[in-house]
C-alpha cells in the first residue's frame, strides 16, 4: 500500500484543530483559549502499550527505581481522559522470572503494581482498563520457564501455550510468546536473539488470521521481526525461528502492526527494512508495520495506538519527565547482583 501524503497531512491538520494532537489521544485542547472536543465516533478508542518494565523486587533494586517508574507510567496513563480501552505490556515484566524463589518476588512485586479480579489484571481500581501482557526473555531466564509468570501474572493460559486472541470492537489483537534468549548457535549470541516461533506457533497464527473477521489484525510479542543490521549484515535482536515465515503470513493477511518491545527503542519498519521516522502513520496506508516501542526500564515509556473509523494511528513513543530518585536504573549494581547471586543459591 503506497503512502499517500496527502491525506496524511490533510489529517494531521484536521487533528490540531479538532483536539486530537500527534503525540498522543488528547480529545480537547485549547486552541486560542477556546476549548474544542473532539467528535469521536461510537467505536473509536486507542490503547496503549508499554514494554520492557524489568520490575525487581526490593531486595535487588534497593531504591525500587522499577517500580516506582512502572507506578509512574501508571498514574499517567490511569489520567488520560479519556481512559484507553486497555493496555498492553510486550514482555521483560520483570528483570529475571522462571522459576526460582527470587524470581517470584519479581513477579509478586510487578503484580502489586496493578490490580486484580477474576484472574485478569488491571491498570486501576475500578477495574475499568484491563492489561493483556506476553512474556519476553527476562520473564524467562534463567531457568528458561515461565512458572512464576503464570503463577503471579497470567493465570489463564498453561505453560507452552501463551498464545491468545483479543478482540476489541473491529480490531483482533494476536498474543504470541517470542521464547527466551536463544543459544543454539554460539555466533549469535552476541545478537541477543529470541529463540522465536516453532512450527506450531506458525499454524496457530495462520489458522487464526484466516478464521479472523476483524478488520484490523495487530500481532504482539516481545521480540521484533525487523529490525537494524550489524556490520556483517545480519539481523539482530530478532526472532531465530521462523522469522521469514512470520513477516510471509504477516504480509499474506494484510496484519497492520506487530508491537514489540526487547530492543529498548522506538523504531518503525516495513518487511523491505524501510525505517519511518515521521509520526503518526496511518497504518491502513502501508503494508505492515513492524513496531518497536521505548522501554519502562531506563525511562518512563509510552505509545498510544488510535483507532478512529476504518484507520490505525500508529503514535510517537512518548517519554515522561518523571524526576526518580538518585538515579535511573541502568542495570543491576554490584549489591544487586550480590544479593541475586545468594538467591540463586537458595533457589
Amino acid at each position: 500500500m503506497r503512502k499517500l501524503k496527502i491525506v496524511t497531512i490533510f489529517f494531521i491538520f484536521t487533528l490540531l484543530f479538532s483536539g486530537l494532537t500527534v503525540e498522543g489521544l488528547i480529545h480537547k485542547i485549547d486552541w486560542n483559549n477556546t476549548e474544542i472536543v473532539l467528535q469521536t465516533g461510537d467505536d473509536d478508542f486507542y490503547f496503549v502499550q508499554l514494554t520492557d518494565t524489568h520490575i525487581r523486587h526490593k531486595l535487588f533494586d534497593r531504591n525500587q527505581v522499577t517500580t516506582k517508574i512502572l507506578k509512574s507510567v501508571i498514574e499517567e496513563v490511569t489520567s488520560f481522559s479519556p481512559k484507553p480501552a486497555f493496555v498492553v505490556i510486550t514482555g521483560d515484566l520483570v528483570e529475571w522470572g522462571g522459576g526460582m524463589a527470587s524470581g517470584a518476588l519479581n513477579c509478586q512485586t510487578f503484580v502489586s503494581c496493578l490490580y486484580e479480579e477474576n484472574d485478569q489484571l488491571y491498570l486501576d481500581e475500578d477495574h475499568s482498563i484491563p492489561v493483556y501482557t506476553t512474556p519476553g526473555n527476562h520473564d524467562y531466564c534463567f531457568e528458561r520457564n515461565l512458572k512464576n509468570y503464570h503463577k503471579y501474572i497470567d493465570k489463564k493460559h498453561i505453560e507452552g501455550d501463551d498464545r491468545y486472541v483479543i478482540t476489541y470492537g473491529d480490531v483482533s489483537l494476536f498474543f504470541m510468546d517470542s521464547g527466551p534468549n536463544y543459544y543454539d548457535n554460539p555466533f549469535d549470541w552476541l545478537e541477543i536473539l529470541g529463540d522465536g516461533l516453532y512450527d506450531d506457533d506458525i499454524e496457530w497464527l495462520e489458522e487464526e488470521l484466516i478464521q479472523c473477521e476483524s478488520t484490523h489484525k495487530i500481532i504482539l510479542m516481545h521480540h521484533p521481526a525487523i529490525s537494524d543490521r550489524n556490520k556483517q549484515g545480519e539481523m539482530r535482536d530478532v526472532i531465530a525461528r521462523n522469522r521469514i515465515e512470520f513477516v510471509e503470513l504477516c504480509e499474506d493477511y494484510n496484519v497492520e502492526l506487530v508491537l514489540t518491545g526487547h530492543t529498548h527503542s522506538a523504531r518503525v519498519y516495513d518487511c523491505d527494512e524501510n525505517k519511518y521516522s515521521e509520526l503518526p502513520l496511518n497504518c491502513s496506508e502501508y503494508s505492515t508495520l513492524y513496531v518497536q516501542s521505548d522501554d519502562c526500564k531506563e525511562g518512563v515509556h509510552f505509545r498510544n495506538i488510535t483507532i478512529i473509523g476504518d484507520d490505525i494511528w500508529l503514535e510517537s513513543s512518548g517519554e515522561l519527565d518523571v524526576e526518580i530518585s538518585h538515579v535511573k536504573h541502568r542495570g543491576i549494581q554490584f549489591t544487586e547482583r550480590f544479593f541475586y547471586l545468594f538467591s540463586r543459591i537458595l533457589g
